[in-house]
């Protein structure tokens, strides 16, 4: 369980003094992951392991299922999904399966659920790291190129060898950081129940009282009042054993619910610790370009370039007219044109296109 450190009151400054070193990073790092949906880049390491782990049980992996609740949103790099297609003969031989269901699996399962881009080499080179892993294994190029650009990110990839300098350690990191972000989605939620229902009948009462103002006018609230002041009169008139009675159950309740929202707030504080520490650090100095990129990542929404510019941080921000125009250049690979002058990173790819070729998506 994580546990904070009592302290005496202080200020932040003081806070900030106290805490360990890598502890500020960690506060920002967790920030960032708040977000939005947590961009994910897969690679074919971990299509392969999805595979098999879909047909054994007969149900999406935990992947696929956190891109689903839109927990995370999945991404491949255009020369990945070439290499995962033209790796699926092998992985049936190795699987003991036909070809043509894996072919239908990724089809329809996975590549619906998937953002794919193409980027130019001058992207690629922005981070140090992505030619580090180039250096180790040409073919994990790509991917790690685009796992440094949408840092901080999730990396699925069994492949902790290669990936090293993206500071994967581990085989199962990538599902790990999956599984404790699913986590964070659960424990928001079991929070929020426990805060909302005892909300619950004041909000069906303010409901039911705007559809009667509308009905009837002001003399609704003439009766709200008498309803109110009725249960307030009706208490007093108890005996004093079941006021003692309703009390007891109204403090019972109280606290059965203020434990739930504890213990859901201590399992969130858990899974965001394990997830900042399973996902691929954000760069030591994040890029203008690499900021656009990560900004529609994690926006539901498509983004004009007015838009971007005043969302980003002033330190990565571009001028509005020429990131219109990088966008624009770059919208039949990286970007796709959702609406007139409005962007996504990505686009999901067609099946109608031949997955051998190199043209653009």
């Amino acid at each position: 369980m994580y546990n904070v450190t009592t302290a005496p009151a202080s200020t932040p400054s003081l806070l900030l003094s106290l805490a360990e070193p890598a502890q500020p990073r960690r506060w920002e790092l967790r920030t960032e992951l708040r977000e939005g949906p947590i961009p994910t880049v897969l690679d074919t390491s971990c299509v392969r392991t999805g595979l098999q782990d879909q047909l054994k049980k007969r149900r999406l992996p935990a992947s696929l299922y956190a891109a689903q609740v839109g927990r995370t949103r999945l991404f491949m790099e255009h020369d990945t999904v070439i290499e995962t297609w033209n790796r699926l003969p092998r992985f049936a031989d190795q699987l003991a399966v036909p070809l043509l269901d894996l072919q239908r699996m990724f089809a329809d399962d996975w590549l619906p659920l998937i953002s794919v881009l193409q980027l130019p080499e001058g992207l690629r080179q922005l981070d140090e790291r992505a030619l580090t892993v180039r250096d180790l294994d040409p073919e994990d190029y790509p991917t790690a190129a685009l796992a440094a650009l949408l840092s901080p990110c999730i990396l699925l990839t069994r492949n902790h060898k290669h990936f090293a300098p993206l500071d994967v350690r581990v085989p199962t990191q990538g599902v790990d950081a999956v599984l404790a972000a699913l986590e964070v989605h659960v424990g928001e939620t079991r929070f929020q129940a426990a805060v909302m229902l005892p909300a619950a009948p004041v909000v069906a009462v303010g409901a039911a009282t705007k559809w009667a103002f509308e009905k009837i006018g002001p003399v609704t609230w003439f009766f709200l009042g008498l309803l109110v002041a009725g249960g307030i009169v009706l208490y007093r008139r108890q005996p004093p054993a079941r006021k003692e009675t309703i009390t007891k159950v109204a403090r019972g309740v109280g606290e059965v619910l203020l434990r739930e929202a504890t213990a859901a707030m201590d399992a969130v504080q858990q899974a965001e610790n394990q997830l900042s520490t399973c996902v691929v650090p954000p760069p030591a100095k994040r890029t203008p370009a690499a900021a656009v990129l990560r900004m529609l990542a994690t926006t539901d929404d498509s983004m004009s370039a007015q838009q971007l510019y005043e969302a980003l941080e002033p330190s990565v921000r571009l001028a509005v007219a020429p990131l219109r125009t990088w966008l624009h250049g770059n919208k039949t690979t990286v970007f796709k044109e959702a609406h007139r002058g409005s962007f996504q990173l990505g686009r999901r790819y067609a099946l109608t296109q031949p997955l051998t070729s190199r043209e653009p998506i």
